[in-house]
């Protein structure tokens, strides 16, 4: 091995230090966005983590699992893959017309709507994925055995259903008369975005296909799963 490589990858077969390395990017596409693949809260003394998608209820959720004390960890990293999970799961489109709402108050916050021409409407669906709120959801549970998963939708059932699944591990609680989760879609910039985008996919239906067709493997995973509290 090269004598620039860092001592720990020196001793590290060529080939499953090129895996690591690839990994390790892939793990970290959206790190300068602020979220890295993997991301998820857990204890020593449990045998589940909850693994954090975006724009799934998490801004709602972490702060509750804090009250528990959970901790932030890195299921890839952390090598906790021998843990149960918790994932929360959005339909698909729902969860895009959040994100992208959320991306463009977070960079193009003085957007308006004539800046929104037939061009840039055709580049946003173009495109689709923009930051880690817009990314397939599949990717964020990515090593993970979906069997040992519990499943919640993240729906009007959602504050319920945490409770209640807290409470068989942890104790009783009152997370399910907590404030709504979709926090973020409160603000009046997310909204005016979301209705903006929103009205676009039903103006050109070709829209909405494509960003069917793009989140495909979301779909089939929502579909193949079992929900907890269903």
């Amino acid at each position: 091995m090269p004598n620039s490589l860092p001592q720990d990858l020196s001793i590290v077969p060529r080939r499953e230090w090129q895996t690591q390395t690839r990994d390790s990017i892939f793990h970290q596409h959206w790190t300068p966005r602020g979220h890295t693949f993997g991301a998820c809260m857990s204890r020593p003394n449990t045998d589940w983590m909850y693994v954090n998608i975006p724009k799934n209820a998490s801004s709602w959720t972490k702060p509750l699992l804090l009250e528990q004390k959970f901790e932030f960890y890195n299921y890839h990293s952390d090598k906790l893959y021998h843990k149960k999970a918790l994932v929360v799961l959005r339909d698909p489109v729902d969860r895009w017309l959040s994100g992208i709402a959320e991306y463009f108050t977070l960079y193009y916050p003085h957007m308006a709507a004539g800046h929104f021409t037939p061009s840039v409407f055709d580049l946003v669906f173009d495109r689709v994925t923009f930051d880690d709120h817009t990314e397939k959801q599949v990717k964020f549970i990515q090593g993970l055995d979906t069997d040992h998963c519990t499943f919640m939708m993240c729906d009007d059932k959602y504050r319920q259903n945490f409770s209640n699944f807290v409470r068989e591990r942890m104790g009783d609680n009152r997370y399910d008369r907590y404030e709504y989760q979709h926090v973020s879609d409160d603000s009046p910039e997310r909204r005016q975005f979301k209705i903006l985008l929103n009205e676009a996919m039903l103006d050109r239906p070709k829209y909405l296909e494509q960003i069917k067709n793009y989140f495909a493997a979301d779909y089939r995973l929502i579909e193949q799963v079992k929900f907890y509290g269903r």
